[in-house]
């Protein structure tokens, strides 16, 4: 009987939604000549989302290529969830005709009053843009911000799944009904979830930051962000205070010639490494001024299953242990050695005697936030400084490391 009654309230709110208007109205101030946008973004380094403006709106394309991520699918599969379309038409002007490039595009209108996104680090996004006003959900509530983490407490804020889970929460987003709702799809089941939230009539669009391979590419993300906001300004502002902050650092380390080599992952229990080996982390290791023994620009960014990303590729020990003595720095989310291979092994790597072994998580908060994921993607500043200091600690003698912590050594 539940299931019955529980089939019955979904199938009406299905059809609710279905019913909302699809076509906007049109004011009679409207002018076909007028430019309504006067804030625009430029995407410079993004490889893998583009915007172009027309007059009352905005088209948007997204795309992941084949191979950004390791993962069990064919090519052909891969590129019809990962390749998107939206136009996104201002308030009080008319969709344009949806033929040719734009048939079938996914229409929203803008700028939105509310939003919800479920990346790790929206909510670094959403406070640098200044619409946390807007916000009624985020992917959980363990977030490290505490005034969004009240706002969770006071039940203004609801989780709408977090963007490690296969799929949004499709009852809570059906309650909120939020104007858009940026969701993580870093696997084909992920982006099906996108695909099944519209389906509801809900505006949602997908959010694919983890696919680029470059940090400035990551970081341009917030302008992406901004477009269903109309605040291209504030995110043109934010990149542009980040980039400025980062060249500085690299300039600190160009003339260096003596490079520490430094492998930045975790080792897991089936006697594997998940290493950088491509994509912004690995970049910014060598703007740091360090050696990545396992950098292969052609490699994948990450692994996906149907949850979605992991945190880089796969390598087997051996392949680790012939360029051990290479390893002067180990950098990883494991904050103990709990999982390392026994010491015999770990004793070949200069980084594990010289205790030159580091986790991200001290910005940690005891109900299981950790400031890692909301702000390291949007502040890749603050990581080049700790990779500076522990490189070159004379380069940066006032800098605190702000995400890194030394790992416990337990074996």
């Amino acid at each position: 009987m539940k299931k019955a009654c529980y089939h019955f309230l979904f199938c009406f709110l299905f059809l609710s939604c279905q019913t909302e208007r699809t076509q906007q109205e049109v004011t009679g101030d409207y002018s076909s000549e007028k430019d309504y946008f006067s804030q625009k973004a430029e995407i410079l380094h993004a490889e893998n989302f583009s915007v172009s403006y027309h007059k009352n709106y905005k088209v948007v394309k997204a795309r992941v290529g084949y191979g950004a991520a390791a993962q069990d699918a064919d090519s052909a599969s891969w590129s019809r969830a990962f390749t998107d379309v939206m136009v996104l038409v201002q308030r009080g002007t008319p969709v344009p005709a949806l033929t040719a490039e734009l048939e079938g595009a996914h229409v929203i209108e803008i700028p939105v009053n509310t939003i919800a996104g479920n990346a790790d680090d929206a909510p670094t996004r959403f406070i640098a843009l200044g619409v946390t006003d807007k916000l009624l959900g985020l992917g959980h509530e363990n977030v490290y911000d505490s005034a969004l983490r009240a706002r969770f407490e006071a039940k203004e804020l609801k989780p709408i799944g977090p963007s490690w889970h296969t799929g949004p929460n499709l009852e809570m987003l059906v309650a909120l009904k939020p104007e858009v709702t940026l969701l993580t799809a870093a696997s084909l089941t992920q982006a099906e979830g996108v695909e099944r939230t519209r389906q509801l009539g809900l505006k949602a669009a997908p959010e694919f930051s983890w696919s680029e391979k470059t940090y400035l590419g990551q970081l341009e993300w917030i302008k992406y962000d901004a477009l269903f906001l109309n605040e291209e300004d504030k995110a043109n502002a934010f990149f542009e205070d980040i980039k400025t902050r980062c060249e500085a650092l690299g300039q600190l380390v160009k003339n260096r010639t003596d490079k520490p080599g430094a492998l930045w992952g975790m080792h897991s229990k089936s006697g594997n490494w998940t290493v950088r080996s491509n994509g912004g982390i690995a970049q910014l290791m060598k703007i740091a001024g360090a050696v990545n023994p396992f950098e292969d620009s052609n490699a994948a960014i990450t692994e996906t299953k149907a949850n979605g990303l992991s945190e880089g590729i796969t390598i087997p020990d051996e392949q680790v242990l012939q360029k051990a003595r290479d390893v002067d720095f180990i950098f990883s989310f494991q904050s103990t050695t709990e999982n390392w291979p026994p010491q015999r092994y770990m004793d070949v790597f200069p980084a594990y005697n010289q205790d030159q072994i580091y986790h991200h998580f001290k910005r940690f908060k005891d109900y299981g936030a950790s400031d890692w994921y909301q702000t390291a993607p949007m502040r890749p500043d603050l990581l080049l400084s700790d990779l500076i200091k522990l490189f070159y600690p004379d380069l940066l003698p006032e800098h605190e490391l702000f995400f890194m912590e030394p790992i416990e050594k337990v074996n």
